[in-house]
């Protein structure tokens, strides 16, 4: 089926969203284990990772654009939700009175960029899909007019 773009924009921030928090949650887990291996958690950190996916969902706005945006502009404007994303994350620790290390804000830094580049993956891969299954129904269509003239 066709999507309308109000479903397509939706969809894209919910698929966004499911990414993140997956992709956090296991960052969280592994670099968890590494760099605190004793340390437990209470249940409340279990809202962390949805409330950062939600958070970092919105940052994606940045990319809506009514217009074809050139290479160079897709570019800025991920680099500059890439920094928001980092804003977001190093103020809201700040805000709740927790300081970074130099090391742990480069592993921070790095497990952001990671996930970034994950959810864009991720992101580029399902709508590689859907672009696919739109021309192939379209060469069907296309194919069924020749025959039919």
């Amino acid at each position: 089926m066709f999507h309308n773009n109000n479903g397509g924009v939706l969809s894209r921030y919910l698929i966004a969203f499911c990414v993140i928090t997956t992709g956090l949650c296991i960052a969280e887990g592994i670099l968890g284990s590494w760099l605190l291996p004793d340390g437990r958690l209470p249940y409340s950190a279990y809202s962390v990772p949805p409330v950062f996916g939600a958070l970092t969902s919105l940052t994606g706005l940045v990319m809506e654009s009514r217009k074809v945006l050139s290479v160079w502009q897709i570019a800025f404007r991920l680099f500059l939700q890439w920094l928001l994303i980092l804003g977001l994350v190093f103020g809201i620790n700040l805000v709740v009175g927790y300081r970074f290390t130099p090391m742990q804000a480069g592993v921070v830094v790095a497990e952001i960029t990671v996930i970034f580049a994950f959810v864009y993956l991720v992101m580029w891969g399902n709508e590689r899909r859907i672009a696919s299954a739109f021309n192939r129904k379209l060469a069907d269509m296309q194919d069924k007019m020749h025959e039919k003239s």
